[in-house]
């Protein structure tokens, strides 16, 4: 074999190693490139599909809060209206004239059981609406005496019945928030506001 025969074959062993090599660098670097995709596309769904989830709860909270704003505003709308139609009642009674508001009372004093006696304490306009004749003429109608008292009360209108062991609460205040917690439901349903508004 001759020197240049050698060297020939010793070239050609050079080159398909070298051939070897390269193909097996490429098919690293092929694989390399498919798992390093692959990876790539795995992280980015699963950042999709966090960011998805975040957003989704970012949106229902935000929904949450718009439906407890919205449920407070109709609250506190609810709440203005019955105020308001509370404090109508109250200007009303009050305006009335001392007869028809002495009307009122002797109603009012109709509802206690006939044979209390007691002491009918008031305010200071209604101690000048009330005489000696018309308690007269509220014990004439009863068993029970009824004597009115020198004590001033600071209340809207009304009285408050004081017995020998309890009292008897008459005031407009008394009925006015009695009158409110009863009529709050009919209200609701006038103002077609939910039940879930209803304090």
């Amino acid at each position: 074999m001759s020197i240049e025969r050698i060297r020939d074959h010793i070239i050609k062993n050079a080159q398909k190693e070298a051939e070897q090599i390269i193909n097996t660098a490429k098919e690293q670097f092929h694989k390399k490139v498919n798992e390093a995709k692959l990876s790539i596309e795995k992280e980015y769904e699963t950042m999709l599909l966090d960011e998805e989830k975040r957003l989704k709860e970012d949106m229902q909270n935000a929904l949450i809060t718009l439906e407890s704003n919205y449920k407070m505003s109709l609250l506190e709308i609810k709440n203005n209206i019955i105020d308001n139609v509370m404090q109508d009642a109250i200007n009303h009674i009050q305006s009335l004239s001392d007869n028809e508001y002495l009307v009122l009372i002797r109603s009012w004093i109709g509802n206690i059981a006939d044979g209390t006696d007691g002491e009918l304490l008031v305010n200071a306009r209604d101690l000048k609406r009330m005489t000696g004749a018309f308690i007269d003429d509220i014990n004439k109608e009863r068993k029970g005496k009824i004597v009115l008292g020198v004590r001033l009360l600071d209340i809207k209108g009304g009285f408050i019945l004081k017995t020998q062991y309890y009292e008897i609460d008459y005031t407009l205040d008394n009925i006015i928030k009695n009158l409110r917690t009863a009529l709050t439901p009919e209200l609701n349903k006038i103002l077609q506001l939910s039940d879930t508004c209803y304090e």
